[in-house]
């Protein structure tokens, strides 16, 4: 018996309900539509915890529905729920009863990003004093690695961060108010010019603090308040 071949054809009971695996036992058949209803059921509502403001936006039922769906299509590659859920953002775009909600996909992004900021492991930072021992020279040349809850989220449409902040007791969202970038870390988020979310991303790509700048196509643009605020809060791990 080949193992992997075996976990293979076992899988299959979550695609086809009828599917009776070739190397389970007789008498452990009958228990198998329990297992598979009870492993659909925990990354559904793994699904809903990953995913707050897009079930906010479509009702508990309608995305228990939708959850239902997903996990019935797509293959969980991950022992830990943690890691599970992460092509629903695309999963979304392609459902057809979401089609009237064409922000939501962009909404799923975020969520995402938040999760993974809350279970992102951590890293010893760098205190903002350590810069002074570099030269205005080296400054530049410097590449900082940040810390893995950092993450940069972007709409070019919508205004994810206002709608964000709506499930947050914020006022209603203008959904004609445009694109929006957000800056995630661990649970917290701010809301971002284009041009500080391009260097931020630049640097998230391992681009030093020169290039970084350059990414921005502002030749006035001033890296300082956001270096600050990185340092700040901790957010640099290590400097290369």
């Amino acid at each position: 018996m080949n193992y992997a071949n075996a976990l293979k054809d076992f899988s299959q009971i979550f695609k086809k309900p009828h599917h009776q695996p070739k190397y389970i036992q007789t008498g452990s058949l009958p228990f198998l539509d329990i297992y598979r209803n009870n492993v659909l059921a925990n990354r559904s509502a793994n699904l809903a915890n990953t995913y707050p403001t897009v079930m906010q936006l479509v009702g508990e039922e309608f995305f228990s529905a939708m959850a239902r769906v997903f996990v019935e299509n797509s293959e969980s590659h991950s022992g830990n729920l943690h890691h599970d859920g992460e092509s629903f953002p695309d999963f979304l775009n392609t459902f057809p009863h979401v089609s009237d909600l064409p922000y939501l996909s962009d909404m799923a992004k975020l969520d995402w990003a938040i999760h993974l900021a809350h279970y992102s492991a951590d890293c010893n930072s760098i205190a903002i004093e350590t810069l002074a021992s570099y030269t205005p020279e080296q400054f530049g040349k410097l590449s900082l690695i940040l810390h893995p809850a950092v993450a940069i989220v972007k709409s070019s449409a919508w205004p994810i961060y206002q709608i964000l902040m709506m499930h947050h007791g914020a006022s209603p969202a203008d959904l004609n108010a445009g694109g929006e970038q957000v800056w995630v870390w661990r649970d917290h988020w701010q809301l971002l010019s284009i041009s500080d979310a391009l260097f931020l991303e630049s640097l998230l790509n391992s681009q030093n603090i020169e290039s970084a700048m350059r990414a921005t196509a502002d030749d006035e643009y001033d890296a300082g308040p956001v270096l600050i605020q990185l340092f700040s809060r901790g957010l640099v791990c290590q400097i290369n």
